[in-house]
């Protein structure tokens, strides 16, 4: 069933992963640079029309269904590379290329191809668990839950996040909230008042 990941762990594999980048805590990643560190290509959806990719399809895929897939994980051979909707947002984007990542760095077993959205509802439960899993690690690429508690002490709005870490605000307040960073900040807060420390 694969690898039982901690959310310490994951933590952990976040930083890592941002210091073989050499990229600091309250800095936004460089996907292009982490991808490019695994060897893995990233190809926008726009610029596939120079491989063979029909107009119609990329048309079908940028438009008229552009919210039913994010990006695609696609094994060739043993290599891997990564299409992404050039659709969406650049912060969406951004968070597609990580959630794609998280999978390969968490070394997920797959015979086809992982695609981001697009039924993942009705996947079976291993997949499901290495999608939760992708996307915790994804995460923590892009905002650090260290980060997070850290500009949750500075008081920092969903916006200041987005702004800092190069994500959209949604993003930004979903992972202070999934985080748990303001509510750490706001307990520490509190006992500290309790026990008349600061």
């Amino acid at each position: 069933m694969g690898q039982r990941w901690t959310k310490k762990a994951l933590e952990d594999l976040a930083l890592e992963e941002r210091a073989r980048i050499q990229v600091g805590l309250h800095q936004p990643i460089d996907l292009a640079r982490l991808a490019d560190e695994y060897g893995i290509p990233v190809y926008p959806l726009s610029e596939l029309g120079g491989s063979g990719c029909p107009a119609e399809t990329l048309e079908y895929f940028a438009s008229e269904r552009a919210g039913a897939w994010s990006a695609a994980l696609v094994p060739v051979g043993t290599a891997r590379f990564i299409v992404e909707n050039s659709s969406h947002n650049p912060q969406r984007r951004r968070s597609n290329v990580a959630h794609e990542m998280a999978h390969l760095l968490l070394e997920h077993e797959f015979n086809s191809v992982v695609f981001t959205d697009g039924g993942c509802r009705s996947l079976d439960p291993v997949v499901k668990t290495q999608e939760a899993q992708a996307l915790a690690l994804s995460g923590e690429l892009l905002v650090p839950m260290k980060a997070a508690i850290q500009v949750a002490y500075k008081d920092w709005t969903d916006e200041q996040v987005a702004t800092r870490f190069d994500v959209s605000v949604e993003f930004a307040r979903m992972r202070m909230n999934a985080s748990g960073a303001r509510t750490i900040v706001s307990r520490a807060r509190a006992k500290q008042r309790r026990f008349g420390v600061g």
